[in-house]
């Protein structure tokens, strides 16, 4: 089940006749006012990109003066970051915790490849199809940030390490597989996970059936379905004759 958000207080009414104030507004508390701007920040994000939201948007959706985004966060920068930050933490732990149920049950033998896509997909796709609209407008930004090389960096530093860890358990699941094919195999995966929350609507014009028509986690099985096949279909390790020797470097990782 998704993890429960901690529930927001209903934002005061503002006197109609008393003007914007710069900083903290008054009668707000610092922590509602920080996640009110996440908030809006997070679904111009998603809506309009990175380039075309400026911090003069946010404050104009989140009816505060621009004076009092910075008092909160410095620059568009820092925000971005964290409106990232706030949601890859709890996608992180929930994954870290799956990650270490799987290897307490299973021991030392590999983990099956259906349980290692569930622990991985499961998390952002029950997020996205079953939160509120901020984790809709989180899983819509994660798919406009894999596809560009701001997103490389800032994917990377929030959830790099974990990907790393559960690479390391398909490898250990595919022992003939070398890793570049296995971390190609990663990525194609997360591709398709960020496409199937992203939630345009395709699939349900091409296949003439409202997304209320069918049970909510049959594409998640499907999903998994398919990217099992694909990770067992990946090509065994070649002959070690004529090889270039591996340098330890490991290719980038965009994975939310």
């Amino acid at each position: 089940m998704l993890p429960k958000m901690q529930a927001k207080a209903p934002l005061p009414e503002r006197a109609a006749a008393k003007p914007k104030r710069a900083g903290r507004p008054p009668g707000r508390h610092p922590d509602e006012t920080r996640e009110r701007i996440l908030d809006v920040a997070e679904e111009l994000f998603a809506n309009n990109g990175y380039d075309g939201t400026s911090l003069r948007d946010v404050a104009r959706s989140a009816d505060l003066q621009t004076a009092a985004i910075g008092y909160h966060y410095r620059t568009k920068e820092e925000l971005f970051d964290t409106v990232i930050r706030r949601r890859a933490a709890v996608m992180t732990e929930w994954r870290k915790r799956m990650l270490a149920e799987m290897r307490q049950r299973h021991g030392d033998a590999a983990i099956p490849l259906d349980a290692l896509v569930r622990a991985y997909v499961q998390p952002f796709y029950e997020s996205a199809s079953h939160g509120d609209a901020g984790w809709r407008h989180y899983a819509a930004l994660m798919g406009r940030l894999a596809n560009s090389p701001l997103g490389t960096s800032v994917i990377a530093r929030h959830y790099d390490a974990t990907a790393r860890d559960y690479i390391d358990e398909f490898l250990r699941s595919l022992p003939s597989v070398p890793r570049p094919a296995v971390i190609d195999g990663f990525t194609f995966m997360v591709a398709s996970m960020l496409a199937l929350c992203a939630d345009t609507g395709r699939a349900q014009q091409l296949s003439g059936i409202r997304g209320d028509e069918r049970p909510l986690d049959e594409p998640f099985s499907n999903l998994v379905t398919f990217l099992v096949s694909g990770f067992m279909a990946l090509p065994a390790e070649p002959s070690k004759r004529g090889r270039p020797a591996r340098t330890g470097r490991h290719p980038p990782l965009t994975s939310p």
